[in-house]
């Protein structure tokens, strides 16, 4: 009889404002999440969690699915240990620095057990190496993002085909859009010509739209294009990358490797190394290098960052307001911005800042290295945003894309603004 999986949150970590309206299965760690990589048929979650996230997921919360046997998988895997396939009923796999459990094999009884707060007693090992998210800046880790990012698009490539919606390569080599006006051609290697796509790992939805003259370039790593997506004229991408659905890339865009859109985003100008979550814009020129964004951001044109500091030295930075100033081990590091950030036109982000969730920056001077959530930034000085406002303004960015506020997470958000208020950031 097969294992059911089901993800687990254990709490650990500290992910910052990436966290504050989703759990930490959710965050993106690729072309996937974590919950779409772990492939769950369930999730545990803390109380506190359990109602917004019933509102985004079909998957049973806080209930057991059917089965006898379980395999327990934290939320916070950035991928799945190989040793986990092997555990017995009743042993656990444990992270070898903090020895949190990252998997483990249980029957009903004990995942009953779970469920309740109390974890039965279990074998433990500890895996042979570290794959856990601790902190935001662990998603950039250049290594396994690549990793995670092959191993991505090549699921996507055998889905793709077993649905008959993969692309052929003819196809992308003579792409037409539906007026008949724009094509793609591919290199010949007689002479310089209009690349279409060079190198093998190139895998467009059928769905998807590549217009004249655009560089799908794969020598560095895969170049996934998901479905319904739009890549502009002219527009330079270099794997490995992924767009993802409805997501639009503006003409003459540069996507440099290690580049993730999540769906229905706008992507122009010059990124590079970053994980955009979803329904975020970046619709004008400016760069952005080595940073993580949520959902429902928008940059004002002209936004920049930075992501080396002049020392050329390993960047240092604060996750939240009031947390202790933590040296992330990356000479790269950009920002980290929480979800329904804006920016004004023009906005300068330093090295190794993060944004808290709902700040609006609307200031000629960068914003704190730390900036609180909800902080409302002008040149006149920083209050809080108010709430009906951000309510307002949230209500019609989501109408934009057809969605509506859910009311748990308008809970969230409430509680959210309420605690930041009450603290004086």
């Amino acid at each position: 009889m097969g294992v059911t999986r089901i993800v687990f949150e254990d709490g650990g970590g500290s992910l910052g404002p990436l966290t504050d309206l989703r759990i930490a299965a959710e965050v993106r760690s690729g072309a996937f999440t974590g919950l779409e990589r772990l492939q769950a048929a369930g999730l545990f979650v803390p109380a506190d969690r359990e109602a917004p996230l019933r509102g985004r997921t079909t998957l049973p919360v806080n209930a057991l699915p059917k089965g006898s046997r379980f395999l327990l998988l934290n939320g916070r895997l950035l991928e799945v240990p190989a040793e986990a396939a092997k555990l017995a009923q009743g042993e656990a796999l444990t992270d070898p620095i903090d020895g949190c459990t990252l998997a483990a094999c249980v029957d009903r009884e004990q995942a009953s057990a779970w469920l309740s707060g109390r974890e039965p007693s279990l074998r433990k090992s500890p895996a042979a190496t570290p794959c856990v998210l601790r902190r935001p800046w662990d998603l950039l880790a250049n290594e396994a993002f690549e990793r995670r990012l092959a191993q991505d698009a090549e699921a996507l490539r055998a889905r793709w085909k077993w649905e008959g919606e993969l692309a052929k390569p003819s196809q992308v080599a003579a792409w037409r859009n539906e007026k008949g006006k724009s094509w793609a051609m591919r290199w010949t290697g007689k002479r310089t010509r209009p690349i279409a796509f060079e190198g093998d790992a190139v895998f467009v939805h059928a769905s998807a739209r590549v217009d004249a003259f655009a560089v799908l370039d794969s020598r560095g790593g895969p170049v996934v294009i998901d479905r319904e997506a739009v890549i502009g004229a002219h527009a330079v991408l270099q794997g490995p990358v992924y767009v993802g659905p409805g997501t639009q890339v503006a003409p003459h865009a540069l996507l440099k490797p290690r580049t993730v859109f999540g769906p229905r985003c706008r992507a122009a100008g010059e990124v590079g190394g970053t994980i955009f979550h979803g329904d975020s814009n970046k619709a004008h020129d400016g760069h952005l290098g080595d940073s993580i964004v949520g959902r429902w951001v928008n940059l004002g044109a002209g936004t920049v960052n930075s992501n080396l500091l002049n020392t050329y030295g390993e960047v240092s930075m604060r996750v939240d307001a009031g947390s202790p100033l933590e040296r992330t081990g990356r000479q790269f590091m950009g920002c980290i911005l929480g979800d329904h950030v804006k920016t004004a036109i023009g906005t300068r982000i330093m090295t190794g800042t993060t944004v808290g969730t709902g700040a609006m920056i609307a200031c000629s001077v960068p914003p704190p290295a730390c900036t609180p959530r909800f902080a409302w930034l002008t040149d006149e000085g920083q209050k809080v945003h108010r709430l009906d406002r951000f309510l307002a303004t949230a209500e019609i960015v989501l109408k934009r894309r057809g969605e509506t506020l859910h009311p748990a997470e308008r809970a969230t958000l409430e509680a959210l603004h309420a605690k930041t208020a009450g603290s004086g950031s």
